[in-house]
């Protein structure tokens, strides 16, 4: 009977396990993905072209964007409380049924370098991602089989509550992510982030050791022990230190339309400010507030600081947006894929000071010409600003578990003023009982 005891509890400890282990990577994925929809958007894009599928609207694959981290969100939220086991636990069981072996064909042939599971936050090879999504599968496929050995945190009475504070919340980190920028930048281009050596490659550390020999002695030396000439040179070999990294931003250039000329290198080296306007595709840039844009270039003109335009369209598309907009800026060329990854916007503004990124906006965050004056910089990085107030991990990891926690102590209130009114009237029926039987008795 001891043992039986033992083994189930080992079971359950397993099991708890595993289910806390599901619930973090869906969550950590769902949140990652959610606070940079068009990010996940642009992968699914890179899949869907890698399996030649392309021509797809993105309107849909931004929706297959969104329902996909929130529901993986969702479900790393409802195994985390123990609610609406069977459901959950099923989901989770189906989803690495059919990722384990989707990315195993992506381990063997590699259409897509990164798998995109965690973002921008965390990029794994295909074979890791791989290796983690058989590890999760027998997670998965004990957590089905074993879900009544679940440590419940929730009555089923009140789970409702939260599987709907679990939709809210990821819905509105999709909604700020996509009205405003990311609330969360895991890019090279995030505020803050030293653009110069972003773009250098990072060379390989290698020593090289020399082989010599003196009366029969064969030793080795490097370059700071270099013996003299008595000894007689052998042979060298060499070994790797520290291993180089490429750059963070690969293709980072601007180019003149006209005449070729890279602009990139002038705007790292200048040590003030240096305003880019990014468009990344003109023909789906939104115009509603090119007027806010064209304040800026007229004020940047004023304070003397350089202010251009990035993108990646045509020349007949430039100057059709001149037409539209008004535009007296200059218009230079730029990678796609780098201008998408600069900024989560179309158009977006980027602000450069000193080689660092000063700041970014949605154009519609973008301040008003007359809140410069009241920021220290005289320039947009310093003017107030309500959504910065919504950027950062802390803030969304509290209106995460704050919630939880009062949904958690609601459920043990409730649930313990449900049981109270059952026991009171039980010692009411006792005492009815009592008295019965005692007039019986003097009868």
């Amino acid at each position: 009977m001891a043992s039986s005891t033992k083994k189930r509890a080992f079971a359950a400890l397993l099991t708890n396990i595993a289910r806390l282990l599901l619930s973090a990577v869906f969550m950590v994925s769902g949140f990652v993905k959610a606070v940079d929809p068009m990010g996940f958007t642009y992968k699914l894009q890179e899949y869907l072209a890698a399996f030649g599928l392309t021509g797809i609207d993105e309107g849909w694959i931004l929706a297959g964007a969104l329902s996909l981290s929130a529901a993986e969100f969702i479900m790393g939220v409802l195994l985390l409380m123990g609610v609406y086991t069977s459901v959950a636990t099923f989901l989770t069981f189906l989803f690495f049924l059919f990722f384990t072996p989707f990315t195993l064909i992506l381990a063997v042939w590699n259409p897509v370098h990164d798998c995109g599971c965690f973002g921008d936050a965390l990029q794994l090879s295909n074979e890791a991602t791989f290796a983690k999504n058989a590890v999760l599968l027998v997670c998965a496929t004990m957590v089905w089989f074993r879900r009544r050995l679940f440590i419940r945190r929730i009555s089923p009475v009140n789970r409702w509550m939260v599987s709907l504070f679990a939709f809210c919340y990821i819905a509105l980190v999709e909604g700020v992510s996509l009205s405003h920028l990311p609330v969360m930048d895991f890019r090279p281009f995030a505020v803050g982030s030293n653009l110069r050596s972003a773009v250098v490659d990072i060379p390989s550390e290698i020593k090289v050791l020399y082989r010599f020999e003196k009366d029969g002695q064969v030793q080795e030396f490097d370059d700071e022990t270099y013996p003299d000439s008595t000894w007689n040179y052998l042979g060298s070999s060499s070994y790797v230190i520290k291993q180089g990294q490429p750059a963070l931003v690969a293709d980072f250039a601007f180019m003149d339309m006209a005449t070729g000329d890279d602009y990139a290198p002038a705007i790292l080296e200048d040590s003030g400010y240096v305003c880019i306007v990014v468009i990344n595709r003109i023909e789906t840039a939104d115009e509603s507030r090119v007027d806010k844009i064209n304040d800026l270039y007229d004020y940047c003109v004023e304070q003397g600081v350089p202010f251009f335009a990035a993108t990646s369209s045509e020349e007949e598309d430039v100057e059709l947006w001149r037409k539209r907009t008004g535009a007296e800026y200059s218009m230079l060329w730029a990678d796609e894929v780098m201008l998408k990854t600069i900024v989560r916007s179309n158009p977006g503004v980027l602000l450069i000071k000193d080689g660092r990124v000063a700041g970014k906006w949605n154009v519609n965050d973008l301040p008003s010409v007359e809140q410069f004056h009241e920021s220290p910089t005289a320039m947009p990085d310093k003017a107030p600003s309500i959504y910065r107030y919504i950027r950062g991990w802390k803030q969304w990891v509290l209106l995460l578990v704050v919630p939880l926690l009062i949904i958690s102590l609601v459920d043990v209130a409730t649930m313990r003023r449900r049981k109270s009114p059952s026991a009171d009237d039980a010692a009411d029926d006792n005492t009815t009982t009592d008295k019965t039987e005692d007039k019986q008795q003097l009868s």
